[in-house]
């Protein structure tokens, strides 16, 4: 598993963009087909393979003793990437993180939850506040105000393919 992560970072960035968009539609585009049962055990797989990857590439995959401390300035990751470009890719790798989470778990809270879309970005930043809460504490990472706001726009790019299914849904009413 960690070799196919580490060839998918490697990738060249135009690469990932189009891997990452092809995601995108093809996931859309299966929740536009999809109804009833087949799009809900979809939709809770995507979610929980989406939760567990992020746990097994956040806490789970990390040892201690690597980059570590506390950034809590908001935005200070683009300022460095002017100096270090390659942080660019991180931002990058951060948001696609949790584009799965948003992707998914909108289809699956929606008959429970009154605003589905809200629901996701705001359980997108506390899952993302308790991961870098926990790499702070137990030094597996540095906590950083950037990655949380990058986790939390990958999620709430995620749920545009959630909300294409309602307007379709909507129309045909």
């Amino acid at each position: 598993m960690s070799s196919l992560i580490h060839d998918f970072y490697v990738q060249p960035m135009n690469q990932v963009y189009m891997e990452t968009i092809a995601v995108y539609l093809i996931w859309t585009a299966a929740m536009w087909l999809l109804r009833g049962k087949a799009r809900s055990v979809l939709a809770i797989i995507g979610a929980a393979l989406s939760i567990w990857i992020i746990f097994l590439l956040t806490i789970f995959g990390r040892s201690g003793g690597g980059d570590q401390g506390i950034s809590l300035i908001p935005f200070i990751t683009f300022v460095n990437a002017k100096v270090q470009p390659e942080l660019y890719r991180t931002m990058y790798m951060n948001m696609l993180l949790f584009l799965p989470f948003g992707l998914s778990l909108p289809f699956v809270i929606q008959k429970k939850m009154r605003h589905p879309i809200l629901a996701t970005i705001l359980s997108a930043f506390g899952l993302s506040a308790c991961i870098e809460f926990v790499q702070c504490v137990f030094h597996t990472g540095k906590c950083e105000t950037d990655d949380v706001i990058m986790n939390v726009l990958g999620a709430a790019i995620g749920t545009t393919a959630f909300l294409i299914c309602r307007l379709r849904a909507s129309r045909k009413a």
